[in-house]
C-alpha cells in the first residue's frame, strides 16, 4: 500500500504505513515462516483454498506434530472430532461463569461494601465452529493419517475472558454484561484493515469477501503451497502494520499469542534428531506474529487475573445457517453451502470442470424452485441457461477459472430480476441466498459427552411423558387448574421456551402476562422433536446444570437487565417478571423482585405502567392453581400500594402528552374495574379513586387533556357521583373554552364516550350542549373539530348512533329522520352512494377555494 496512514504505535504516536514499510515487514516475515523444525500456516478459518492446501503440504511433507488455533483444554475432543461417524457442521461450545466476579467493573467510590459480591456472576460463551472444509479440520484429518502429534495451542476461554477484561475493561472502565456470546475463530482485523479495503478498492472488488475469492479461492489451483502461503503470509503482515501494540493488548490478541508461542515452544522442545517439522496452523493475522515471538523465547505474562471459575466444553451439532457470516458469523466465509459445495467438486480428478458443472446445477436448483413454490414468478430453462452462461463469462473476463460466488450472484441478478432488484427481484434473490446459505445440520457421534441440563431435560420428558419421538408436531392439552401433571408439563414447556429450546410453540390458553384468554381452562402447545432442542440447551448449560437451574438464572440474568436498563422503577415491568416467575414455577426466586417491587410501586411516575401493575397482581390473587401464588402473602399489601399510587398519580396524568392520552384512559378504566369489576377486591377504598376523578374534572379546560377530563366525568357518572345537569354543564364549558382551539375542546367528549358511551343519548343537557356548540360554530371551526368528533363516536353501534341522532332531532322539533341505517341497499346502489358523496365532496371543495379566492380579492 503505497499511500500513507497515520496509525498511532505502541507509544500511542502516529507512524506511516507505506509502501516501504510494507516491503520490509513482508521481507522478514517470508523466511521465518519455514524455520528450523518448525513451519508456519496461515489460514482464514473456513477457506476451502487454505484447507486444500493444507491438507496438501501435510501429505507430503509428513509433519511430527500438528498445532492448531484453538484453546488447549480442546485435545480431549480429538477423537470424537476425527470420528468417522461425526457428521459436520459442528462446535466446541464452551463456557465460563466468574464467580469470583473478576469482570465486574470496581464499586465506584461510595458504594455500599459488598455489592459486586451480590450481583450476578457475569456469564461467557463462546463457539468453535468447523466444517468439512474448515483449515482446522482437514489439517488433524490429515495429521492424525501421517501419524502427527495433534494439539491445539490458544488460551482456554476462561483466561482469553480475563486476559482481555484485564487490558481493556478495567482500563476503559466498560460495563460487563450478564451474558456473552462469541466466536473463538473470530478474527475481524484482515476484514476491518484500511490496507485491505484499499486493495479491493484497486482490484475493482466491492468487499472483503470478494478480493478474498479473486486472491485466494480462485487462484488455488495454480499455485504451489508456498507460493499460496507467501501470498497470504504478505496479504496478512501488511494488515497488521495498522494494528499498535496497545489495540492488541486490549482486544486480548497479544495475551493469545503469547500462550501460542509458548506452546510452540513446548512441542520443539519434545522434537527429536529424525522426526519431521512441527506445523503450526493459525488465522494469518497470528501467523504475522508468531515466528518472532517464539524465536525471542520469551515466556508468556502471568495472568492478571485468577482464571478460576466454573467452566466447561462440549460438543454440538451446528449448522450452515449459523456458519454463514451473512447471517451474523463475523469470522466466517459468507454462503457456506456454496463453498461446501465448491470443496466437494475440488475432490474429482478434473477440479475446474466439476466446480464450473456445481455452480451452474445451483443455478438450475434455484429456476427449478421457483416453478415448485407457490406465489413465485417461474423461471424457464432458458432464464436459467442465460444466468449460468452470464456466471460463466463474467468469471472469464475478472480472470477466474470457475465462477466464484460473486459471478454466480451478478449472472443471477442480470438474468433472473425482471425489474427492481428490492421488490421484483426479493423473492428470487432470497431463495438464492438460501441455496448458498445451504442447511445443512451436523450430527455428533454416538456417546458423545452432553452437558448435565440434557440428561435432566430427557429425564423430565420420559416421568411427565412429553413426546420427545417424533419430528412430526403433535398437540398436547393440558389442564392447568385441575391437573397437578399437566401444570408441570406447562411449567417445563414455558422453561424451554425461556431458553430458547424449541421443542413446543404456544398456541393458545390463558395469558396471564398479557390478561387475555383467562376464562379458558386449558392450554394448547404443538410439540416436535428436532435436534436443535438439544443444542440449545447445550448454550442454556452456561446458565445452570438442570432445565429448572438454568431458567432461574436467566430470569435472574433479566432481572440484572431490567435494573440496568433503567426500568427498574416500572412497576408493571417488575411485576410482569413476577407473574412470568411463577408461570415458570419458579416461585422460590420471587424473593429478590418482591424485595423491590414495592420501591417499583412507589417510583413508578406512570399511571399506566401503575394501573397495569395492579391488573396483573390481582391475576396473581385469582389464579392461584395455575400459577400457585398461593405462598406469595404479600400480594394483597402490593395490591392495595399500586392502587394508592395510581390514585395519586391521576392528577399529574390530566395533562399528559397527546400520545399517552388513550393509555391514561385505559389505565382509569383499569382502576375502576379492579373496584366493580369480576376481580374488584373489597380492601380498595373507591373514595381514594372518586376523589382523584373529581380532582381531574376540576382541572381548567387550558390546563388539561380533555379526553382525560371527559373519561374521568363518564366514570364519575357512572358511580353516581355526577349527575346529567353537572355533567352537561362541564362539557359546555370545555367545548365553549375560548382560549382553547376547537379540536382539542371536543376531546372531552371523546374521553367521556370512551368510559361511559350511554351518556351520548341519556344525557338531555350533554345532548343540549352539543347541539349548542355545533350551532354556533362557524365552518371553519367545524371542520376543524370534525376529526376529533367522529373520533368520538366512531365506537357507537348503528342502534346507538339512531338514539343519538333522534335526540338531536327532537331539539329541532324533527319527529322523524327517516331510515337512518340502511341494510337492505344494493351493491349498485352503494357504489353510485359512494360516487355522489364523492363528487359533492369536490364541489363544496371547489366552492370554499373559490370562496377564499375571492375573500382575498376583496
Amino acid at each position: 500500500m503505497s499511500d500513507a496512514t497515520d496509525t498511532p504505535d505502541a507509544a500511542g504516536k502516529p507512524h506511516d504505513v507505506d509502501g516501504a514499510s510494507a516491503e520490509r515487514a513482508v521481507a522478514e516475515l517470508l523466511p521465518r515462516l519455514r524455520g528450523e523444525g518448525v513451519v508456519y500456516f496461515p489460514i482464514r478459518h473456513h477457506s476451502p483454498a487454505c484447507a486444500e492446501h493444507v491438507r496438501k503440504w501435510i501429505a507430503e511433507n509428513r509433519p511430527s506434530a500438528v498445532l492448531v488455533e484453538g484453546p488447549r483444554s480442546f485435545d480431549r475432543f480429538l477423537n470424537e472430532l476425527l470420528d468417522a461417524r461425526s457428521d459436520f457442521p459442528l462446535a466446541v461450545y464452551t463456557h465460563f461463569v466468574d464467580t469470583r466476579r473478576q469482570t465486574l467493573p470496581a464499586p465506584k467510590d461510595g458504594g455500599p461494601e459488598g455489592e459486586a459480591s451480590e450481583s450476578e456472576p457475569p456469564r461467557f460463551a463462546a463457539f468453535y465452529p468447523l466444517c468439512d472444509y474448515s483449515p482446522e479440520l482437514a489439517a488433524l484429518r490429515a495429521g492424525r493419517e501421517a501419524g502427527a502429534r495433534l494439539r491445539f495451542i490458544d488460551l482456554d476461554f476462561g483466561a482469553k475472558t480475563l486476559a482481555e477484561f484485564a487490558a481493556r475493561c478495567v482500563e476503559e472502565e466498560e460495563e460487563t454484561p450478564v451474558v456473552r456470546v462469541e466466536s473463538l475463530a473470530a478474527d475481524p482485523h484482515l476484514a476491518h484493515s484500511r490496507y485491505v479495503r484499499e486493495l479491493a478498492r484497486r482490484f475493482g472488488m466491492r468487499d472483503f469477501d470478494e478480493l478474498w475469492d479473486h486472491l485466494f479461492e480462485s487462484g488455488a489451483a495454480s499455485l504451489s503451497t508456498d507460493a499460496f502461503v507467501d501470498r497470504l503470509a504478505s496479504y496478512c503482515a501488511i494488515a497488521r502494520l495498522e494494528y499498535a501494540d496497545d489495540d492488541l493488548r486490549r482486544d486480548g490478541t497479544t495475551a493469545r499469542e503469547a500462550a501460542m508461542a509458548a506452546a510452540v515452544r513446548e512441542e520443539l522442545a519434545r522434537s527429536e534428531e529424525g522426526d519431521g517439522p512441527v506445523l503450526v496452523i493459525t488465522g494469518g493475522f497470528h501467523t504475522a506474529a508468531l515466528p518472532e515471538l517464539v524465536a525471542s523465547d520469551a515466556p508468556p505474562a502471568p495472568p492478571a487475573l485468577t482464571p478460576s471459575g466454573e467452566e466447561a466444553a462440549w460438543l454440538v451439532a451446528y449448522s450452515f445457517p449459523q456458519l454463514d457470516s451473512l447471517a451474523g458469523y463475523s469470522s466466517g466465509m459468507p454462503s457456506p453451502g456454496f463453498y461446501e459445495r465448491m470443496w466437494r467438486a475440488g475432490q474429482a480428478s478434473d477440479p475446474t470442470a466439476a466446480r464450473t458443472r456445481e455452480a451452474a446445477e445451483i443455478v438450475l436448483e434455484v429456476a427449478r424452485l421457483t416453478r415448485e413454490r407457490d406465489g413465485m414468478n417461474p423461471l424457464s430453462t432458458p432464464d436459467a441457461v442465460a444466468a449460468v452462461q452470464s456466471a460463466r463469462r463474467l468469471a472469464a473476463l475478472r480472470g477466474h477459472p470457475w465462477p466464484q460466488r460473486e459471478d454466480l450472484l451478478d449472472g443471477v441478478r442480470s438474468c433472473f430480476v425482471k425489474g427492481e432488484i428490492g421488490s421484483e427481484g426479493y423473492a428470487v434473490m432470497r431463495l438464492v441466498a438460501e441455496r448458498l446459505t445451504g442447511d445443512r445440520i451436523g450430527r455428533t457421534p454416538p456417546g458423545a459427552e452432553a452437558p448435565a441440563i440434557v440428561d435432566d431435560f430427557r429425564r423430565q420428558c420420559e416421568r411427565l411423558r412429553v413426546p420427545t419421538d417424533s419430528v412430526e408436531p403433535k398437540t398436547l392439552t393440558l389442564e392447568l387448574y385441575r391437573n397437578r401433571r399437566h401444570r408441570r408439563i406447562s411449567r417445563l414447556l414455558h422453561r424451554l421456551d425461556l431458553l430458547a429450546a424449541p421443542l413446543a410453540v404456544f398456541e393458545g390458553g390463558p395469558d396471564f402476562l398479557e390478561g387475555t384468554g383467562l376464562d379458558l381452562m386449558h392450554e394448547r402447545w404443538s410439540v416436535r422433536w428436532a435436534p436443535a432442542v438439544e443444542a440449545a440447551l447445550v448454550e442454556a448449560s452456561v446458565f445452570g446444570p438442570t432445565v429448572e437451574a438454568a431458567a432461574a438464572a436467566k430470569l435472574d440474568a433479566s432481572i440484572a437487565e431490567l435494573e440496568a436498563s433503567g426500568q427498574g422503577r416500572s412497576a408493571s415491568a417488575a411485576v410482569a417478571l413476577l407473574v412470568r416467575t411463577c408461570r415458570l414455577g419458579l416461585q422460590r426466586r420471587t424473593d429478590r423482585i418482591l424485595a423491590g417491587l414495592g420501591r417499583s410501586i412507589h417510583e413508578d411516575p406512570s399511571l399506566p405502567s401503575v394501573a397495569a401493575a395492579l391488573t396483573q397482581l390481582e391475576l396473581l390473587a385469582t389464579a392461584r392453581e395455575p400459577l400457585e401464588a398461593r405462598g406469595l402473602e404479600q400480594t394483597p399489601r402490593l395490591v392495595e400500594a399500586c392502587y394508592q399510587r395510581a390514585c395519586a398519580l391521576a392528577d399529574g396524568a390530566v395533562a399528559c402528552p397527546d400520545e399517552m392520552v388513550v393509555p391514561v384512559i385505559d389505565a382509569l378504566r383499569s382502576l375502576r374495574e379492579s373496584l366493580v369489576g369480576e376481580r374488584s377486591d373489597s380492601s380498595l377504598d373507591p373514595e381514594l379513586f372518586h376523589q382523584a376523578l373529581q380532582r381531574v374534572v376540576a382541572s381548567a379546560p387550558d390546563k388539561s387533556q380533555g379526553a382525560v377530563v371527559g373519561a374521568a366525568a363518564g366514570l364519575l357518572y357512572l358511580e353516581g357521583r355526577l349527575t346529567a345537569e353537572p355533567l352537561g354543564e362541564l362539557i359546555a364549558g370545555f367545548l365553549g373554552a375560548s382560549t382553547v382551539e376547537p379540536a382539542r375542546r371536543c376531546a372531552v367528549v371523546r374521553g367521556l364516550l370512551a368510559t361511559a358511551r350511554e351518556a351520548a343519548w341519556r344525557v338531555s343537557p350533554l345532548v343540549d350542549a352539543l347541539d349548542t356548540q355545533l350551532c354556533g360554530w362557524d365552518e371553519s371551526q367545524f371542520v376543524a373539530s370534525l376529526p376529533e368528533l367522529r373520533l368520538a363516536f366512531a365506537d357507537l353501534t348503528p342502534t346507538e348512533i339512531v338514539r343519538v341522532a333522534e335526540r338531536a332531532a327532537a331539539r329541532h322539533d324533527e319527529a322523524d329522520l327517516g331510515e337512518l341505517v340502511l341494510t337492505d341497499l344494493s351493491e349498485a346502489d352503494a357504489l353510485m352512494a359512494a360516487q355522489i358523496a364523492g363528487l359533492v365532496r369536490e364541489q363544496l371543495a371547489a366552492e370554499r377555494f373559490d370562496s377564499a379566492e375571492a375573500a382575498h380579492a376583496k
